[in-house]
Order: structure tokens, then sequence, then C-alpha cells
């Protein structure tokens, strides 16, 4: 069995291989004018590939830009799967990922994107939808920044709209855990002045009033997904400095976007982090590793790479295999994620190489976790009263 969540301190099964399966403009899966066989024959196709390289774990992305990929009675089904922004899907995607994955041995965890709307061209697709985009159904509740749209994390109304879609989904389906992404604000000059003077009762600093904003989503949909099922993980993919150390100035977490992952993990609202690490020692990735190990806890920590940086960057597969190895070898990670399947499967003669080496090298059998610094805090059991 697999640690993707909390569990008691010492040796676990297997260390962890995971994969980002990106749906967002079909840069994974699936074609967008392919036919429904056609689209389950090139996920089984790519699963039994990633099964070859010794994958144990796909984040799956159900929601990309406030369109889902499942028969939501809250947000539209993605048009990349229907072919039109006004049809429902022809077929029970989520079920059909999730079965296939467990067929492998593979965990599946649904990879979702809260606060990002897209834009009002893209959202217009929805249109005649019968459950229609939240940028026409929730104007009151979006922002519009930089050409995009976005739920204002300030307002209550939409904490309470994202646990209930949340809730939905995981009810409806017996993913292995849930994964939040672009979890933060997406800019210091997000114009959220209004829900700030309205909602913030304790006269906080804006960036502490914004990360306790954040803070408080992600206690309630902890909460709200243990009464679930207690076993499903709940997880994220912070960015990957958390807070800079002495000699670096990288974009983080905390200060550049009011994303605190560390008091998710503390508050005992976290059972996994998968911080984005897609860069290399240039930018400290040991020693920003080690601050992850120290935040994470003892709880799950899987360290993001970046072998997309193949195609799009310089990098080769020795840099990649670099990064992973000194990942995986690291007293308190647990294993590492790739972004994305395109970039392990890929025909890109670096992607080869990489995919390979994965091949004939299989994860470790155990991961030696770090012991967990016991805080006095509320138990789960009091958390699901």
């Amino acid at each position: 069995m697999l640690l993707l969540a909390g569990v008691p301190c010492g040796l676990i099964a297997q260390e962890v291989r995971g994969v980002w399966l990106t749906t967002n403009a079909g840069l994974d899966w699936p074609d967008k004018n392919a036919t429904v066989e056609e689209c389950k024959k090139k996920l089984v196709d790519m699963l039994d590939r990633l099964e070859k390289a010794h994958f144990n774990l796909v984040l799956f992305q159900v929601q990309a830009n406030g369109d889902v990929a499942w028969d939501s009675k809250i947000q539209p089904a993605m048009e990349q799967f229907t072919g039109n922004g006004a049809r429902r899907l022809d077929y029970d995607v989520c079920r059909f990922v999730i079965d296939e994955c467990h067929k492998r041995g593979m965990k599946c965890h649904a990879w979702v994107v809260p606060y990002r709307l897209g834009t009002e061209a893209a959202a217009s697709k929805y249109r005649n939808n019968h459950v229609g985009h939240a940028i026409y159904r929730h104007r009151d509740m979006c922002v519009k920044y930089r050409g995009a749209y976005y739920f204002d994390p300030g307002l209550p109304s939409v904490r309470k709209y994202l646990v209930k879609l949340y809730k939905e989904l995981l009810e409806k389906y017996d993913f292995d855990g849930i994964n939040l992404d672009y979890t933060r604000y997406p800019g210091d000059d997000f114009p959220d002045g209004a829900s700030f003077r309205r909602h913030n009762s304790h006269k906080l600093d804006k960036n502490d009033w914004r990360r306790d904003n954040i803070n408080r989503f992600v206690a309630e949909l902890y909460k709200a997904v243990k009464k679930i099922d207690r076993n499903i993980a709940v997880g994220s993919a912070p960015i990957g400095t958390y807070k800079n150390v002495k000699g670096y100035k990288n974009t983080t977490a905390y200060g550049s976007f009011q994303q605190d992952p560390g008091e998710w993990i503390a508050s005992r609202h976290h059972d996994l982090v998968i911080p984005q690490m897609y860069w290399g020692e240039d930018f400290g990735f040991s020693t920003h590793l080690s601050t992850w190990v120290d935040v994470a806890d003892g709880q799950s920590l899987i360290v993001g790479l970046a072998p997309y940086k193949m195609v799009e960057g310089k990098w080769t597969a020795s840099d990649v295999i670099q990064l992973m190895n000194k990942a995986v070898k690291a007293k308190g990670v647990d294993g590492v994620c790739f972004f994305r399947a395109a970039h392990i499967l890929g025909n890109d003669r670096h992607v080869k190489e990489l995919y390979n080496y994965l091949v004939d090298n299989p994860p470790s059998p155990a991961v030696k976790k770090v012991s967990r610094k016991e805080k006095p805090i509320e138990s789960v059991e009091k958390f699901l009263e």
C-alpha cells in the first residue's frame, strides 16, 4: 500500500512515482476530435506505458477553468471531452480513469483547480450549457484580473460553493485522494479591496488576511472530505519555494502568492504535499528540499519535478534523473511526481531516455519516514463532530 495520507512513522511499502495527467486544452489527454473509443484507447495505452515505467500514482485533472470532467450539477462538463460546450459527457470519464488506474495497481487522485475560471471568451462556449459557467451564473463571486476571471477567495460564499462542488465529486467517485492546484492568490495586485473591507473582521494585514482565507477553505474542505471517507488523502501542489532562505530570492508560496501549506500541515488539514520544484540547484533545489522536509513534519512529501523542461527548455534526461535521485534519497521524502504525462511518454529523444531509465529503475520497496513532531491540536474526531 502506498503512503499517500498520514500514517504512523516508520517504513512505508513503496516509494511514490507519480505523474500529472493534464486535461486542460487536452495537453495530455483527450484529443478533442477523437471518438469515445479512440479516447479510451489512448488512455489505456498511456496507462500501460506508465505501468511499465513503474508509476503508481496518477493525478488526473478533473477541473481546469470552471469546467469539470464529471456530470456535475454545479460546473459544466469540459468542452475538451464533449466537443461542444452545450453538451453533456458521452461517457463517465472519471469512472473510466479510476477503474483503469486501479486495474494497474495505481492510486488515482482528483486534481482540481479551485479559483481559476479562465477568460470570458472561453467561458462563453458554455452559454448554452444546462449548468452554465460560474462567470455568468455567479458573477458576484468573481474578480477579473489580467484578462481572466477568478473566484474571490475572500468571500465565504466561494468557500461554500467549492466545498459543495468537491463533495459532489468525492461522494460520486472512489478517488484515492484530492489534490489542490493554484490554491493561492494570482498576484499581489489582485483587485479584492471590496471583500477585504467587508470580510476582515479581525483587522488583519492584507497578506495575512489572504492567507487566512485560503487556510479557511483548505480546513473546511478537509473536514468535508474526511466525513465522506477518512481514507481519501487531501493534498496540494504548492509553489516550489515555501519561504526563501539566505542566498535565494525565488518567488515563494508564502510571500508572493499568500499560499501557506506549512499551516495546512501544522493545523492537520493536509495529508500530503507535492511542491512544484521545477528548477535545479541554481535556485537552491537541495536547500529548499530540506525546508520542505521540515515543513512536511512527517506527513507525506512528494517532490514535483519538471521533465517538460527537456522539451520546452534545455534540460536533458540526466538533469531530471539527478534531481529525482536527490529527492528520493532524502530522508522524509516519499517519492516524486512528474509534470506532465506527455513529457514522460513523448517522442523527444530526452523524454525517451528518461522513460527508459524509469522502466529499468523501479521505485525502492520502502521509504524511511522522519518522525513527526507532536503538537497540541484538536483531533480529527473533533473536526468531524
